[in-house]
């Protein structure tokens, strides 16, 4: 009898034992049933705090990317170049074409003015922004010898917000990236429209059918506030214009010669006469350097306008290789190698 006692009390026990671990075995169940359906919120709250604290290192800048649309600009996550745009639209080309080439190089944004000239004349298309918002007051990268390379003057970090100014007149500043800013610096359709029904007056005045049949050089002769100049400039000669039309002449068969310039009557007195020549002034700079774009080849004399003229029309361009007097401050800080392309022709 007392065996049997024992032995129900361990069974009963057992019993016991085994709903508890039953009932704990459910408790665990539930419990991760439970957790299971937390773990969703738990996420969600995860991601909102997440963004709070990157909003929270975030500079948000409004930047009216035309006059209708504005764009975020995040500068946590990139840099930005403020190109200082200054000078004649030549200069200005300069800056903004090696401020663009750094920014790309970098993976930094571009910031130009809303109404930049630059803007208004080409196809730009990088952020625009006022820049009394963000750029100014930013630490400033600056030239100081303007048509020389200064492989030193990029060394900035690619999170850095600064301002880039000054000559920069070196095509190795952009060179590597060649092609998108030639994309960049298309002009805009009015320009470019208004300068085709020039060289097609021409043309049509001329009785040349073809476009096929002619080859056209644009000239720019630059005198203007280089007549007499204290810069160290030494202004094209007669003797120049005539060697540079005679290269094109001796290379080509039917060559017709289109003149831009600052001394129009100088020009129109000192040009060869040998060749032909049309001389057109339509009131206005850009209008002017879009229709000798639309031309095969270049002569350049000085500046950089007409250096722009030479890399917009992609042609042969032919360049004043004594272009700075001797002695001059300008002799000293010119760079041949590193202003002109090697494959252009200095004469």
């Amino acid at each position: 009898m007392h065996k049997q006692e024992k032995a129900n009390r361990q069974y009963t026990y057992n019993i016991a034992m085994k709903t508890e671990t039953i009932k704990e075995n459910n408790s665990l169940k539930e419990v991760l049933q439970n957790l299971g359906k937390c773990i969703p919120i738990v996420l969600i709250i995860y991601f909102i705090f997440g963004q709070i604290v990157s909003k929270s290192k975030t500079t948000v800048l409004a930047v009216p990317s035309d006059r209708y649309r504005i764009v975020t600009v995040k500068s946590y996550k990139k840099g930005s170049i403020c190109p200082i745009l200054q000078g004649g639209l030549g200069n200005r080309l300069f800056q903004f074409s090696t401020a663009f080439a750094a920014a790309k190089s970098k993976d930094m944004d571009v910031l130009i003015p809303s109404d930049a000239q630059i803007r208004q004349i080409f196809e730009i298309n990088v952020t625009f922004t006022n820049t009394s918002q963000f750029c100014k007051g930013l630490p400033k990268v600056l030239d100081k010898a303007s048509p020389k390379y200064d492989r030193n003057i990029l060394n900035f970090s690619s999170s850095s917000n600064i301002q880039l100014g000054y000559g920069l007149q070196s095509w190795k500043y952009f060179y590597k990236y060649d092609k998108q800013l030639r994309k960049q610096l298309t002009f805009q359709k009015h320009i470019k429209d208004a300068a085709k029904q020039e060289i097609d007056k021409i043309l049509q005045k001329r009785n040349i059918t073809s476009r096929k049949d002619i080859t056209l050089v644009g000239v720019h002769i630059r005198r203007g506030d280089k007549v007499d100049n204290n810069d160290g400039f030494n202004i094209a000669t007669p003797e120049y214009l005539n060697r540079a039309v005679n290269y094109y002449v001796t290379k080509y068969k039917s060559v017709l010669f289109i003149v831009i310039s600052d001394g129009m009557e100088w020009s129109k007195h000192n040009m060869p006469t040998h060749v032909p020549i049309e001389y057109v002034s339509l009131g206005k700079r850009e209008m002017d350097m879009a229709t000798v774009v639309q031309c095969d080849h270049t002569i350049m004399t000085i500046g950089t306008f007409g250096w722009w003229i030479g890399y917009l029309t992609n042609g042969e361009v032919v360049y004043l290789k004594d272009a700075a007097r001797k002695g001059s401050r300008f002799e000293r800080i010119l760079n041949h190698k590193d202003h002109f392309y090697s494959n252009w022709r200095g004469l």
